[in-house]
């Protein structure tokens, strides 16, 4: 099998686990709520939004009251990051929506005290061209609440699963941890989804 086989193979089944995950969720992943998080309503234009806070995992975001969250037991990991917390859309109308958009954070130790969100980006974008119609939409420098140095990779990729798929990702690091904040959608509700996600990635606050 050549090295692009492999390479191919590798992110296929990291990309469909995810959406494993989503599709057939195991109770025994979840961790009880009230062990790392904390419940706080805040009002804002989208209606009543959750703080959500991992103590496990260093950090606080909001989420909208009326989305799914899942927690993940420590251990779960994907691309050597742990799978911290999904927050999923709600369930659609009707039986035709079978796939539901997420926000999906992970945390994972870096290798290299050096490395920055632009080059974590390099090498996330370098790996996702393995993917099936892999289209690079955007590649660009953010930031987190705070200020922290952040990069955003929009791209799109066809999964055979859900279809045509669009991602964004935000990458940022703080100290030796890197946390990737991931959307993902049907590309065709894509745009629907983006403001709700937009409030919710600016709530996001790295508290250690």
């Amino acid at each position: 099998m050549g090295t692009g086989s492999i390479a191919y193979n590798t992110i296929m089944r990291i990309q469909n686990t995810r959406h494993l995950y989503l599709l057939i969720v195991m109770p025994v992943l979840l961790l009880p709520s009230a062990i790392i998080t904390q419940i706080a309503l805040a009002q804002t234009n989208y209606g009543t939004f959750l703080t959500y806070q991992s103590h496990t995992y260093g950090f606080k975001i909001q989420y909208p009251s009326n989305w799914e969250k899942l927690e993940f037991a420590q251990g779960i990991e994907e691309e050597h990051r742990n799978i911290a917390v999904n927050f999923l859309s709600p369930m659609g109308e009707g039986t035709s929506d079978t796939f539901r958009e997420y926000l999906i954070i992970e945390v994972g130790n870096l290798t290299s005290h050096d490395e920055s969100p632009d080059q974590y980006a390099v090498t996330q974008i370098n790996l996702r061209k393995a993917l099936p119609n892999f289209n690079l939409v955007e590649s660009t420098q953010t930031s987190v609440s705070g200020g922290n140095p952040a990069h955003k990779i929009i791209y799109t990729y066809s999964n055979p699963i859900v279809g045509m798929t669009k991602v964004m990702d935000i990458l940022t690091i703080k100290s030796d941890k890197l946390y990737v904040l991931s959307y993902n959608a049907d590309a065709v509700k894509y745009s629907r989804y983006l403001p709700i996600i937009q409030k919710v990635i600016d709530s996001f606050q790295i508290i250690k």
